[in-house]
This record gives C-alpha cells, sequence and structure tokens, in this order.
C-alpha cells in the first residue's frame, strides 16, 4: 500500500461525550502500509511526509470506522422475495427462497458496509448447509469476501460467530454445544 496521505477539513479523532469529540480542523491523517503513522495539521503533515498519494480535501470529514455488531446476511430476505410476514410465515417463505453464494453475498454486503463507514463487522450466520464438518470451510470462504476482493483488500475485519449444530441423519437437528465457533479475517497472531 503506497503512503498515502488524508486531507480532511475536520479530522473525528476521538468521541469525548455523547456531544462532544476530539476533532482536528484542517487535519490530516498519514499512513504507510496500511497503518496510520501520524494524524495531525494537513500543512505539516504535508511538509513533514512525502506521500505518493494525496486523498480528501478540506471539504471532507475523516473519522473512524464504524463497528456493525450483529451481522446476517448481504441480500436481504426482502430483496429474495420474503415479504415482511408474521415470524412463522416469514420463516416458511425463507425455505422457498433461491440458494445465495455466501462468498458473492457477504462481498456484496462487504461493499455496502464500507460505502457506509463500517470497517468492522461480527458476522452471524443464521445457518449453513450440509454436515457441521463442513462449516469451517464454507465460514472461511464467506470471511475471505470481507478481505480478498479479486487478489485486492477490501480492508474489513470481520469475525463470523454461530452456533455449532449437527445434523443427524434422520433429519433432525440436534443442538450438541451452544459454544460459539468463531473465525476472523484478522491476520494478527492474537486473533
Amino acid at each position: 500500500m503506497t503512503p498515502t496521505l488524508i486531507h480532511s477539513k475536520y479530522l473525528i479523532t476521538k468521541v469525548l461525550s455523547r456531544t462532544e469529540a476530539e476533532v482536528i480542523e484542517n487535519g490530516a491523517l498519514f499512513q504507510q502500509d496500511g497503518r496510520i503513522v501520524e494524524i495531525g495539521d494537513y500543512e505539516a503533515l504535508a511538509k513533514k511526509y512525502q506521500p505518493d498519494e494525496i486523498l480528501g480535501s478540506e471539504r471532507d470529514v475523516v473519522m473512524p470506522g464504524f463497528v456493525n455488531s450483529h451481522y446476517h446476511v448481504g441480500l436481504t430476505p426482502l430483496k429474495l422475495g420474503s415479504l415482511d410476514y408474521p415470524l412463522e410465515l416469514w420463516f416458511a417463505s425463507r425455505l422457498s427462497a433461491r440458494p445465495v453464494n455466501f462468498y458473492l453475498d457477504t462481498l456484496y454486503s462487504a461493499f455496502e458496509m464500507i460505502e457506509s463507514g463500517i470497517t468492522t463487522v461480527q458476522h452471524i450466520h443464521g445457518w449453513l448447509p450440509g454436515l457441521a464438518n463442513y462449516w469451517p470451510d464454507i465460514t472461511s470462504n464467506l470471511l475471505k469476501a470481507y478481505t480478498d476482493r479479486f487478489g485486492e483488500e477490501v480492508g474489513m475485519l470481520a469475525k463470523e460467530v454461530f452456533p455449532y449444530v449437527k445434523q443427524v441423519y434422520d433429519g433432525w437437528f440436534e443442538a450438541q454445544s451452544y459454544e460459539p465457533f468463531y473465525r476472523s479475517s484478522c491476520r494478527c497472531s492474537s486473533c
């Protein structure tokens, strides 16, 4: 990632209360290799660093990314043809919904979230097809959509959480454990 200076009219650095924030007017953020190196006055950072690219302008607001802590799917049930029925009818209408490629569905949602300022998500998938031993591979592919866009990074941090449910041979589902199963898109050593 090339060294970049991001210019803004207002750079929001910290929320102090429900009504106050720490703001740098005519601020800038210098990043190198995907890491924030320094924030401060635009003129001072423009002189100090030699960025390959300058983004933003004196009309923009730069702020930390938002967190979506409860997210399910990209194409909503409504977009897939399930109207807003009472719960029991809604579940029944979901059974006839066409199948969706989880990777593409998640990639679609990642673009929507990035556009809305969301940079971190906890993806809670309601159900996964097939036997439980296939779910880790499905989940890894699903999480890949948050970080990989045809060889380029989308740039999101994502975690997938779902209860472990095992499909038994007679077609009934039996809950084996309610301990969450975690997979993360983060590449740091602590996740």
